[in-house]
């Protein structure tokens, strides 16, 4: 990212925010149980609050304060007040304006054996913190099937020779930010309004391997025509989600 020179306090709001779709194929009784204890033990409040300290540390933001919330049956929501101490000279600013938030949606009746959990994530950061620091660690942490990413800048600053900046880095596509690893894992499509400084990318998984859907059984003690009819029911899946369409 090619950074602008400014001059003097940055007031420019960045937001970036996610929708993460993840899948699982539940074909029994008991693949419904495991899953909603996987999904209370791996996404409860006290483990998303985890994964947002990450997210506030690698963007170099400090947590003012927490406010983490589980819900029954399933679901959980975290929001994190966070500051920046941006060093100009001998002068540290204390911004108290930025917050991290997630908030979970577990399928609680799934359609057709597939469970479709999903959370969402917003990151909102003013002054020099830059929220596309942590787009990777994000979506690595979730490994999820369709993913909606939208990043918008608000405000104004300006530039060395006076001049208004509504945005203070040289942008194209959120995706441009995305590792090797993931360009290769996803279908990428970016929709952007650059005039607007709003930016959206949708991402798909392209490959289905099974056994990534399943919980507490293996592909190998299923019929090649079942794990055909559960991997095409599983590709619609993420083809709906991604295209907004039945």
């Amino acid at each position: 990212m090619t950074k602008i020179p400014l001059h003097g306090f940055n007031n420019l709001t960045k937001s970036l925010s996610f929708s993460l779709y993840k899948l699982h194929y539940l074909d029994d009784k008991q693949a419904h149980c495991d899953y909603n204890t996987y999904i209370n033990k791996l996404f409860c409040a006290d483990n998303l609050t985890i994964l947002l300290t990450n997210i506030c540390h690698a963007i170099g933001g400090n947590i003012l304060n927490v406010a983490k919330q589980d819900y029954q049956p399933q679901g959980a929501s975290v929001t994190l007040m966070i500051s920046e101490e941006a060093q100009a000279e001998s002068l540290v600013a204390h911004i108290d304006k930025s917050h991290i938030c997630i908030h979970t949606y577990p399928d609680d009746d799934p359609c057709n054996n597939i469970a479709i959990f999903r959370a969402d994530i917003e990151l909102s950061t003013c002054g020099i913190i830059s929220p596309l620091k942590v787009l990777n660690y994000i979506i690595d942490e979730f490994s999820a099937d369709v993913i909606d990413i939208d990043y918008r800048v608000r405000g104004m600053t300006r530039g060395r020779q006076g001049n208004k900046l509504f945005i203070d880095d040289k942008l194209d596509n959120i995706s441009d930010y995305l590792s090797p690893k993931l360009i290769t894992i996803y279908e990428i499509e970016n929709h952007n309004m650059s005039t607007s400084n709003l930016f959206h990318s949708k991402l798909s998984k392209a490959e289905v391997i099974l056994d990534d859907y399943l919980l507490g059984s293996q592909t190998v003690n299923l019929t090649k025509l079942k794990q055909g009819k559960m991997k095409n029911q599983i590709q619609r899946e993420i083809q709906q989600l991604f295209t907004k369409t039945n």
